[in-house]
């Protein structure tokens, strides 16, 4: 399968906070409800949004769909990362960068933690 990336983050993993964090082990927020409906992830938090996991064009993203998948409070975003390598045609530091970054933006939407 081809990488989209999760959508709208393109990074790489440049520094050491960086590095931190691919050890860190992203969970769901705990005032976050996520799950799949119809087939699709959605994740409802308290401040009554609804996030669904989408490409630029809108279209549902499987790649972010996948890594919500695998956060699951156990895996390290390194194993996310190398679950991710292994199902999509991706280079690793393009992976890193991407599931990073898309990572950070659902801690900062209160979708997960770290």
């Amino acid at each position: 399968m081809g990488w989209a990336g999760p959508g709208k983050v393109l990074n790489s993993v440049t520094n050491e906070g960086d590095q931190r964090r691919l050890s860190a082990v992203p969970k769901v927020h705990s005032e976050t409800g996520a799950q799949r409906v119809g087939g699709r992830w959605l994740a409802a938090t308290n401040d009554d949004r609804l996030h669904r996991f989408e490409d630029e064009q809108g279209r549902v993203s499987e790649v972010g769909e996948r890594i919500m998948e695998l956060v699951d409070g156990q895996r390290s975003v390194s194993q996310i990362v190398d679950v991710l390598c292994d199902e999509f045609e991706v280079g690793r530091a393009a992976c890193e960068g991407d599931t990073l970054g898309f990572i950070e933006m659902l801690v900062q939407k209160r979708v997960l933690v770290w």
